[in-house]
């Protein structure tokens, strides 16, 4: 028969919340036991399947006021004695250095990125402040309770605590990082009350980081690359100055690798006279009668060029999306480019090769769907067609109901590298910029 005269509990892990003793059950306890309770315990005591008493640190005596006299007589029909009970060490230490972080990304509205999926990891500490409700409320007739065994679901509930907050905070993913410490100190006054129900206090909740996607953070690298992504004009020149160079790295292969760099290169020619013009403007004027003023200009040959209208715009198109990494899909004649727009937004745009005008002359159909048609904003959209440079808005006839379209048209015979680029990232942004600002969501 098991029979207990000193009774304590040293924590060699320093993770144990509660454990009991006896850890397999329960025991004849002798009375005027001694019981010692650590400077960072304290001790409940149980008999008969209730709670008796509870003691704090020091070395405590348990007298017939908690377990009655017991004789040999009384416990002779039974083979160990009827009056069991047990003793709980609750450990009152703040328990630090516990971890948390998001298992699945946080998915919140960012003011300057729009719909955002974000990672976050930090720590946090919490301690015992009402033992008897840890007890009763968690542990049971558990003879341990580690920091390990309730990790899981206090994770669970912080991260849930945060995310509602985040949603809340409106903080932008650019601001978040100088933030770090008031959403630390708002998280832990939010989910406080849910640590509060099962006896514990949150003491500290440490944010380490928050951070987007890798794509995202590509974005993010994009968007410090251009200060002026606001701006179409910016945006367009941008695009296609990349989509330039990696035909140029890239070298394209064939006739059509060497048409896109051909057609891009004299478009983009094309933009500097302006500037050398303006360049000219300034300099000082050249001496009369010097011999670099009377050396006529070389010729220049631009028979290079004829390759560029006379290649397929098909197999040039392929090369502006393979450059300016645009995915795209090929049906016959119709196509559907998945082109990204601002940072984290994307808009579907379709380009149809089988039309013609009335001439007979092969055109290139580029269109990109705004959503349903509002009579109401028909007005409107005809002033907003006096200010377009490429595109313009249109109704699509489409399963019966009339489809709102950004379209603009291209001759396939004269079509080059730039024009596309320049003409397909122009509707797409436009289209997109249509779909925020009137319904607010970003349909691709």
């Amino acid at each position: 028969m098991l029979r207990l005269e000193v009774i304590d509990f040293l924590d060699q892990s320093g993770q144990a919340l509660v454990a009991r003793v006896p850890e397999m059950g329960t025991a004849a306890i002798q009375a005027g036991a001694q019981l010692i309770v650590q400077q960072n315990q304290e001790a409940i005591f149980f008999r008969d399947g209730r709670a008796m008493d509870s003691f704090g640190p020091g070395r405590h005596t348990l007298t017939t006021a908690n377990i009655p006299i017991l004789t040999k007589i009384l416990t002779i029909p039974w083979e160990k004695s009827p009056f069991q009970a047990c003793v709980y060490f609750v450990g009152k230490q703040r328990f630090v250095d516990q971890r948390w972080g998001t298992r699945t990304p946080i998915t919140v509205k960012d003011p300057d990125f729009g719909i955002v999926r974000l990672r976050g990891f930090g720590k946090y500490s919490f301690r015992v402040v009402d033992a008897p409700l840890l007890v009763n409320e968690i542990v049971g007739t558990q003879g341990k309770l580690t920091t390990e065994e309730i990790g899981s679901y206090l994770r669970d509930v912080l991260v849930s605590g945060l995310t509602d907050l985040l949603a809340t905070a409106n903080v932008g993913l650019l601001q978040m990082a100088a933030k770090f410490d008031e959403l630390g100190a708002a998280a832990r006054a939010k989910v406080g009350e849910q640590f509060t129900k099962f006896g514990l206090e949150l003491t500290d909740f440490v944010i380490n980081n928050i951070s987007p996607p890798e794509e995202v953070q590509k974005a993010i690298d994009a968007r410090s690359s251009m200060a002026a992504i606001g701006d179409l004009r910016s945006y367009t020149v941008y695009q296609a100055a990349n989509g330039l160079g990696r035909v140029g790295e890239g070298g394209g292969g064939g006739t059509a690798g060497s048409a896109a760099a051909i057609g891009m290169g004299a478009g983009l020619g094309m933009m500097l006279p302006p500037m050398l013009q303006q360049a000219m403007q300034q300099a000082p004027p050249m001496a009369s009668g010097t011999q670099a003023a009377a050396a006529p200009p070389a010729a220049i040959d631009f028979s290079s060029l004829s390759g560029a209208q006379q290649s397929d715009v098909q197999s040039l198109l392929r090369q502006v999306c393979q450059s300016s990494q645009w995915t795209v899909s090929e049906n016959g004649d119709q196509w559907r480019l998945t082109v990204p727009v601002g940072t984290l937004r994307k808009q579907i745009v379709n380009v149809d090769f089988s039309k013609q005008d009335e001439a007979g002359h092969r055109l290139v159909n580029i269109w990109s769907s705004c959503g349903a048609m509002n009579p109401q904003h028909a007005h409107m959209l005809l002033r907003y067609n006096a200010q377009l440079l490429h595109g313009a808005f249109a109704v699509l006839p489409s399963d019966g109901t009339d489809l709102l379209v950004m379209q603009g048209n291209l001759l396939a015979d004269t079509a080059d590298a730039l024009e596309l680029t320049r003409t397909i990232t122009a509707i797409a942004w436009q289209a997109d910029q249509f779909e925020e600002q009137l319904l607010g969501v970003d349909q691709a």
